[in-house]
């Protein structure tokens, strides 16, 4: 944590602010979405996980299946760092991934988080790493299962250990207090992988990705602000 302490209200408020910004387990609440058991959606001969990579490659119009894949582990990382980092990052408790459910739209789309509100009795980097690397663990194998790279391959790990850094770049951006590139630079080293993301004080952004979510082989799309090809020559042309 690199935010000093603050009053409750105080602390509610910066953490409404974290939900006005970022897709955080608070913010799509709808009833109609079913809530999937986390176990339930990583079973590689289920329903979800496999609708889930076919909605992706439906969505970018991919001819690289791997792209929809990757996409997946891209989505939860993503998701689970939203539900996360700001917390540490803010001094609040951090929630807890176990028993977690997520949100699947009936075309497959992984919508949202749905932690039960517990929370951990302690918030290290190392604890939060812990518990996230243990909830993407399973979805890891799954994927592979499914025709993706193997479960230790960086083009699943980048996406986590990537979003850390794009989740603290925006609140900053958005006037958050707090040095947010030393909590990345604290998180980033609990992750074990600190090749997998980059971090320059003296760039904008500040944060850089160093693998590829795949989102750029979509035909209509552009690159992520924080993308490793920023300075590719397909990104110049």
């Amino acid at each position: 944590m690199t935010t000093e302490p603050c009053s409750p209200a105080v602390l509610l408020g910066r953490l409404r602010e974290c939900d006005r910004i970022l897709p955080r387990p608070g913010t799509i609440r709808s009833p109609s979405i079913p809530a999937v058991p986390w176990d339930e959606f990583c079973d590689p001969a289920g329903p979800w996980l496999a609708r889930c990579v076919a909605e992706w490659q439906e969505r970018g119009g991919f001819r690289h299946h791997r792209a929809g894949i990757v996409l997946v582990a891209f989505r939860f990382g993503w998701l689970a760092c939203c539900a996360t980092v700001p917390e540490y990052h803010l001094g609040a408790p951090l929630p807890s991934l176990a028993g977690l459910h997520v949100a699947v739209t009936t075309e497959g789309r992984l919508s949202g988080l749905r932690p039960t509100g517990d929370q951990l009795g302690e918030s290290s980097p190392q604890q939060w790493w812990a518990q996230l690397s243990r909830a993407f663990e399973p979805l890891t194998r799954a994927l592979h299962t499914l025709g993706g790279p193997a479960p230790e391959s960086q083009e699943y790990w980048g996406n986590p250990v990537g979003s850390l850094g794009t989740v603290l770049w925006r609140l900053k951006r958005s006037g958050l207090p707090g040095d947010a590139i030393a909590t990345a630079r604290e998180l980033r080293a609990a992750t074990g992988r600190e090749h997998l993301l980059d971090l320059d004080p003296e760039r904008d952004p500040w944060t850089r990705r160093t693998t590829c979510c795949q989102w750029w082989r979509n035909p209509g799309s552009g690159y992520c602000e924080e993308c490793v090809l920023w300075n590719s020559r397909s990104r110049r042309m």
